[in-house]
């Protein structure tokens, strides 16, 4: 349980108070965020809404652990994938498990369609760099993150709507992924982030074989 909750071996360093004291690492994140969520909500009310999102994180878990991710946080209807750099970029799991998650959401297409009406769509943007961890918190403590990575990556993903697309990716992270041949991508230069002064540049990213189909 320890292990599902902070990632394997975390838990026994928090027990030796390893993170009390801030710890520089490199990580990778994916945001991930619910498409048309304000009107599957409104549609399906509290209650039911509760129940698809339920089921539809219950799809990502089956994809999380085969491509080497931890679960951050759920924050609503959207989820937050971290990875060490070395797992995130083996086999370009942060980016392959976009791609697995929505085949594995596509599978259950016909349940969700006749449990709730509606099949879960997400986006999501993908980046990396040097974050803190620490620990936080007395009466209910937590391992978190701090850094201008989290808010890049977040800021990133609210432009999937602008440029139509389901995944973005930093120019930081795509310029390290191997194979790229796998992938279809789109350039977008000088992509300004809401609250920061410098832009970015950005790809959206589709799978070869998403595009054939």
């Amino acid at each position: 349980m320890a292990n599902g909750k902070f990632g394997k071996g975390i838990f026994m360093k928090m027990l030796l108070g390893i993170y009390k004291k801030p710890q520089q690492v490199e990580r990778i994140f994916m945001f991930l965020d619910l498409k048309s969520s304000t009107t599957i909500a409104e549609n399906l009310g509290n209650y039911k809404y509760s129940q698809f999102i339920q089921d539809a994180f219950i799809e990502l878990n089956e994809v999380v652990a085969k491509h080497s991710a931890t679960i951050y946080q759920y924050v609503g209807d959207e989820a937050v994938l971290e990875w060490s750099m070395k797992n995130g970029l083996y086999n370009n799991n942060c980016v392959e498990v976009f791609f697995k998650f929505k085949e594995q959401l596509t599978s259950k297409k016909d349940y969700f369609q006749e449990k709730y009406g509606f099949h879960p769509e997400f986006k999501a943007s993908l980046h990396g760099g040097k974050v803190i961890f620490a620990e936080i918190g007395t009466i209910k403590k937590e391992l978190a993150y701090h850094g201008d990575v989290i808010n890049t990556t977040a800021r990133i993903q609210s432009l999937c709507n602008q440029y139509q697309q389901q995944l973005l990716v930093s120019e930081t992270i795509w310029n390290l992924i191997h194979s790229k041949n796998r992938y279809d991508s789109q350039v977008y230069r000088n992509a300004f982030l809401k609250g920061k002064d410098e832009t970015l540049t950005l790809f959206g990213v589709q799978k070869v074989a998403d595009l054939v189909s």
